[in-house]
């Protein structure tokens, strides 16, 4: 029987900080101006500041009126994430989520709960991931491994006037390793883990001369997977990552410097790790007997064991591809151009049993190839009251799929024999053409106090075509020929005023709008479906701030309330169909939401051998209205998806003075309130209350450290993905799948820096 953790914050907080003392040695404590890690500077006694680039210029983290969380080199290099999943716990009203559908570990990234979950290519996420400041415009992709990352902002709230593609929820910005002009040097990191977990990591500086230097790295990932498939008889899960990435920095004078980085990776991994929750009034379970063992317990009746019948290792490849230019010239000492290029490149194909039972029921063939390009010119300048970022940004996309869906319930729906596996193919191709304008500046009214204006218009042109033998009426209009077309504009404007009380207290104010823009649907199973666009959707959000200093700078404390209207908000609901597949996914634009709340975020240097750090994030989402696209009825009362109504983390950090070295010792504790993953919110992909508790000791010699880590030691086994396929509020559907998140993993890491 499948065992939820819904223990609670408090009952999980009070063991755990009992327990820290004791696991640790007991050797002498660091004293005042002893080396520290992280966030101390135990020679001035006072926390380290913090500078983002949350506005695309270099800020102090307590002067930047808006909602940001960071993470500097130091911060990272403790945590030993895997990638961006492992990261949610480092903001509050986040939650990152591998869904486990197809390749390249597909995002569902919600701030403020605000997110979308579909693994086509059709849907523009709502929070955009930006790397190395180029716009990442898929969920495929998205969850970046956590390799030589430098720093990571967490903005929070639309993000429209600045980063503005689609950035409706928030934005998540990677910064990564560049080369620099300090001559020869480099790390190299080994790790290893249950689940036959490896790692290999290498980076290598080299500074030809005073003018280029050049940064070489090589990155490898393997694990065995943590699942068994009692159908076949054998562990599956597997997955090898290899990344390539070299990158130079020229600088030909002191006021132009042009970086440009290249990334090759190939992914391998098995596809087929979904579970069966087929209830009695679904398909799956009352025509064909795959039913799940209850509403919490899949139909293999265990966590990590799964029912697929498809026995070929390696069902899925992921490769990528990016090219990245960052320009800087300063002109002069008031202003400075910027010019950012990306081109971001995916190759993918996935084998993968989506039905979750030992039958073909529901299998597909998935190869999908995307492109995007995007070039950002921008005009930066500082002078004594007012400052200022203009620029206009170009976006181009196109992204095809060959689908392949193999249907084994045709006796059910279409009158086949039984065991007939009806093969239904369908090619979809989208583009996407954008152009924009934008502007943000910083008026400094008085010494106290600063007016922020800024907006951006926005620009898209869509086409979509699709062509298979179910829809011949697409001869005409909507195949390769003659694509459907559509295009939108918007401007979304933001106001800010900042109230500097002191240099250790800052009150801010705050309007700003959101825009993602429309689309067509990318798995459609009607003529209707496929040439009727959805519009774009809206959030305006209004959000008041402080931030301070406190105890003589040992305390960062910073808190926001917000309120955001969130406008013909896009729901996609995959409903059933007569032809085709029996099902397609819908986007329509159905609801109206309020969501409202509060986020706090400290940093408190209790002594100079213990940092406390943590947020909570509270949220009261609803929905103002909501109509069902099938019956049309008021669904007004049904949850958001991966909005829960409070996060929280509880992180202590001591740094211990050892013979020849230094030990850091870190814990973080992370509660999720209760949350909905599907449309219907349906009671079998409802997660629990649940608590993750990631660790790690790291012990460190001059240039080496070795460390051991720990994450969800809890054993948290909620689910990360819930989908019902095919179901309306009247009807269960066919049957609903889900995916579980990693089980407890722990390893030891080897760090040489040289």
């Amino acid at each position: 029987m499948r065992q939820v953790n819904s223990r609670t914050m408090i009952s999980n907080i009070g063991p755990l900080a009992a327990a820290l003392p004791f696991l640790l040695p007991p050797i002498a404590m660091a004293q005042s101006g002893d080396a520290a890690t992280g966030n101390v500077l135990t020679g001035s006694n006072a926390l380290e500041e913090i500078f983002v680039t949350a506005r695309k210029r270099a800020e102090n983290l307590q002067e930047v009126g808006l909602s940001v969380s960071a993470l500097g080199k130091a911060d990272l290099d403790r945590r030993f994430d895997v990638g961006l999943q492992t990261l949610q716990n480092a903001s509050p009203n986040l939650i990152i989520d591998d869904i486990q559908e197809g390749p390249g570990s597909p995002a569902a990234i919600s701030i403020r709960g605000i997110s979308t979950t579909d693994i086509e290519k059709n849907f523009d996420p709502t929070v955009g991931v930006v790397l190395d400041g180029v716009f990442i415009g898929v969920n495929s992709g998205a969850m970046l491994k956590a390799i030589d990352l430098q720093s990571v902002e967490v903005l929070r709230g639309p993000q429209g006037t600045l980063f503005g593609r689609n950035s409706i929820g928030g934005v998540i910005n990677v910064t990564r390793g560049r080369p620099d002009f300090d001559g020869f040097s480099g790390s190299a990191r080994a790790g290893f883990g249950n689940y036959g977990e490896k790692q290999f990591d290498a980076f290598v500086n080299l500074t030809a001369s005073d003018i280029f230097a050049v940064r070489l790295g090589v990155a490898r990932r393997e694990s065995d997977g943590w699942f068994y498939n009692r159908t076949t008889d054998r562990d599956v899960g597997k997955s090898e990552y290899t990344m390539v990435s070299p990158s130079f920095t020229f600088k030909p004078t002191n006021d132009l410097e042009i970086y440009y980085r290249y990334d090759k990776t190939e992914q391998d991994q098995d596809a087929s790790t979904l579970h069966n929750m087929a209830q009695p009034n679904q398909v799956f379970c009352f025509y064909y007997g795959q039913c799940a063992q209850g509403v919490t317990t899949p139909q293999s009746g265990a966590d990590y064991t799964i029912l697929v019948n498809d026995d070929s290792p390696y069902q899925t490849y992921f490769d990528t591809e990016t090219h990245i230019v960052n320009a800087n010239w300063s002109v002069n000492d008031r202003y400075s151009l910027a010019y950012v290029f990306g081109d971001f490149s995916t190759d993918e194909e996935v084998y993968q049993d989506f039905d979750g039972t030992p039958l073909t029921l529901f299998h597909t063939d998935r190869p999908a190839k995307w492109n995007q390009q995007s070039h950002e010119l921008r005009l930066n300048y500082s002078g004594d009251r007012l400052s200022y970022a203009a620029g206009i940004y170009y976006w181009d996309s196109d992204y095809r799929i060959d689908l392949m869906s193999h249907i084994g319930f045709g006796d059910f729906l279409f009158g086949l024999p039984p065991g007939t596996v009806l093969d239904v193919a369908q090619t979809v191709a989208q583009t996407t053409e954008s152009y924009a304008a934008f502007l943000e500046g910083d008026y400094r009214i008085t010494d106290r106090w600063t007016l922020t204006l800024g907006g951006r218009y926005t620009k898209d042109k869509k086409t979509s075509a699709v062509q298979d033998a179910i829809m011949p009426e697409l001869a005409q209009l909507g195949g390769p020929g003659n694509p459907f077309r559509k295009s939108w504009d918007e401007f979304t404007p933001k106001v800010g005023l900042r109230f500097q009380v002191s240099d250790d207290l800052m009150f801010y104010g705050l309007y700003s709008k959101g825009f993602r823009a429309g689309g067509f649907n990318g798995r459609p199973g009607t003529y209707e479906a496929a040439g009727t666009a959805y519009d774009p959707e809206t959030v305006n959000n209004f959000e008041l701030g402080v931030k301070s200093q406190l105890l003589n700078d040992r305390l960062r404390l910073n808190a926001s309330v917000f309120h955001m209207d969130y406008k013909d908000k896009q729901e996609e609901e995959s409903v059933p169909t007569s032809q085709g597949t029996g099902q397609q996914t819908l986007v329509l634009n159905a609801a109206e939401a309020t969501i409202r709340g509060l986020e706090v975020d400290f940093n408190w240097l209790v002594a100079d051998f213990f940092t406390l750090e943590g947020s909570l994030g509270v949220l009261d989402a609803e929905y103002d209205s909501l109509v069902d696209p099938i019956t049309m009825r008021d669904l007004s009362y049904l949850k958001l998806r991966r909005a829960p109504d409070m996060t929280a983390t509880i992180s202590p950090v001591f740094t211990f003075l050892m013979p020849k070295g230094e030990l850091t010792a870190r814990a973080a504790l992370h509660y999720v309130e209760d949350i909905e993953l599907t449309f219907l919110n349906s009671p079998q992909s409802h997660v629990p209350a649940h608590s993750t508790l990631d660790a790690s000791l790291m012990y460190t010699i001059d240039n080496f450290s070795i460390s051991v880590y720990g994450l969800n030691l809890t054993e948290d086994d909620s689910w990360t993905l819930g989908y019902d396929v095919a179901a309306t509020v009247d009807f269960g559907g066919l049957w609903t799948q889900t995916a579980i998140r990693p089980p407890r993993t722990y390893g030891v890491v080897l760090t040489y820096d040289f």
